[in-house]
């Protein structure tokens, strides 16, 4: 049987919209599944689970859902010292939070108390300010630093502080370097460095 013009155009359309429809509903279908993987991969928020070494977390208090809305959780530890002048025993969360480019990727230390999780103090938790006293230089701390652990990447134009960068940075890493820092003579100062959120 031979189709007529007419009838051509009409299988051809049907058979088009019959193709259009189903790519739809297949590519609907692999972003749900997709969407639901990403909810179980271990750092959101939902999983319960930390990005590094999947570790049980707590729900993550709404503080941090509002300022990094959509961070991944590198690290948590429960009922720590603080690294800050927040209350003496917080919970320490390590978020990783990025830009529109990769480039733009930070590493945010959150401690928040546990009793009152409406309030808590941010840092970048991959930087350490530090001073070094005037009869010292940077070239001796650099002698003495771990370059494997931690390394002098500047200086901040404002306080004259260096700029140390932490390769290893879970709350614990975290105060060993502060600890270790503030042990060497020619240290004058080291801190956390604030963290505020761009938007």
């Amino acid at each position: 049987m031979i189709l007529q013009k007419k009838e051509r155009r009409m299988v051809i359309a049907i058979g088009l919209i019959t193709g259009v429809l189903i790519s739809s509903l297949l590519v609907r279908h692999a972003l749900v599944v997709k969407e639901e993987q990403s909810a179980r991969k271990p750092g959101v928020y939902d999983s319960g689970l930390t990005a590094l070494g999947a570790n049980p977390f707590p729900p993550v208090p709404d503080l941090i859902r509002r300022k990094l809305p959509k961070g991944i959780v590198v690290h948590f530890e429960s009922n720590r010292t603080s690294l800050s002048d927040a209350p003496p025993l917080v919970d320490a969360w390590v978020i990783e939070t990025s830009g529109s480019f990769r480039s733009e990727r930070c590493f945010v230390l959150v401690e928040s108390s546990s009793r009152d999780q409406s309030q808590g103090s941010f840092f970048r938790a991959s930087e350490i300010y530090l001073s070094v006293k005037p009869s010292s230089s940077l070239e001796n701390l650099e002698a003495v630093l771990d370059e494997e652990q931690m390394k002098i990447i500047g200086q901040n134009r404002s306080t004259k502080e260096y700029i140390l960068q932490v390769r290893v940075f879970s709350p614990t890493e975290i105060a060993r370097c502060l600890n270790y820092l503030s042990k060497l003579t020619m240290v004058s100062s080291a801190r956390m460095v604030p963290w505020e959120s761009p938007r």
